[in-house]
């Protein structure tokens, strides 16, 4: 099965929620997203009312015209919390995880089957506690953190979702 046709019909309203917060959030028009997606303007209104296809390909491909995290805006559907999308619009915690998870996959292959469920569950733990104390040392995290950002954004060309494919 193609990943494109993947369907999120029980999410649709999370979805449709998520994408128009974040194309607001980027401060785009609808006629600029459709253009930077490829699609006619009546097609991408469709796709963010939600009465179009809403399916993996166009996922990515309107986050990437929106500079934002397509693994966020799909996990937000499980989740049932579009707020999870738009606050990692700009981080890409989602997609930098993805990444990582793609490259342990690429470096370990088949191994990763024999990996206990707890070990699993105490790594990611610490890796998300230590990441609390970052957010909990809150000056000192957003004075480095608005330091070290270049422009409104992360760009998805910086963690392009491209980057995903092309390590095969």
């Amino acid at each position: 099965m193609d990943s494109s046709s993947i369907q999120f019909g029980g999410g649709r309203e999370t979805l449709t929620k998520v994408i128009r917060e974040i194309r607001r959030l980027r401060d785009l028009r609808t006629s600029e997203v459709a253009e930077r997606m490829g699609l006619p303007l009546r097609t991408y209104e469709a796709f963010e009312a939600g009465s179009a296809r809403l399916d993996v390909e166009r996922i990515f491909a309107f986050a990437e015209a929106s500079d934002s995290d397509p693994f966020a805006i799909m996990l937000s559907v499980p989740f049932q919390s579009p707020q999870f999308a738009i606050d990692c619009a700009d981080t890409k915690l989602a997609l930098i995880l993805a990444m990582h998870l793609q490259c342990f996959h690429e470096d370990r292959g088949s191994d990763i089957a024999y990996l206990d469920p707890p070990n699993i569950i105490g790594g990611f733990e610490r890796v998300f506690k230590e990441l609390g104390r970052k957010l909990d040392d809150t000056e000192a995290f957003l004075r480095g953190w608005f330091e070290s950002r270049q422009g409104p954004s992360i760009s998805l060309a910086k963690l392009s979702i491209r980057g995903l494919r092309r390590r095969k």
